[in-house]
């Protein structure tokens, strides 16, 4: 979800950052980076919230029902990780969830 969306909301032809490093010795961290609107301020607190969508009108330009976000934030909390966004209306938001991680057995740290 958050890889679609940040392909939806980006402007054709831009790029969508992904990253994934170690925050902790046992915690990943996992972030998609788009360069579109950004997140509204007013819309922040419930971005993650069932049937949620910035733009809600008649004339709205992107489709979707505004479920992708919170199904999101509860598979990510159900693993026991955390989910959040950093964004400047504008230039972008920064999607990113941290999931606990183990090393496998044999395997370098």
């Amino acid at each position: 979800n958050l890889l679609s969306n940040a392909a939806k909301y980006s402007p054709r032809g831009e790029r969508i950052a992904l990253g994934a490093s170690l925050v902790e010795p046992q915690r990943i961290r996992v972030s998609v980076c788009d360069r579109g609107p950004g997140i509204a301020e007013a819309f922040r607190e419930r971005i993650f919230s069932k049937f949620a969508q910035a733009d809600s009108s008649d004339t709205r330009q992107q489709g979707g029902t505004g479920l992708g976000l919170a199904i999101s934030k509860e598979l990510v909390e159900h693993m026991g990780g955390v989910i959040g966004f950093d964004s400047t209306p504008g230039a972008g938001a920064c999607f990113w969830f941290e999931l606990p991680c183990h090393a496998l057995n044999g395997a370098s740290e």
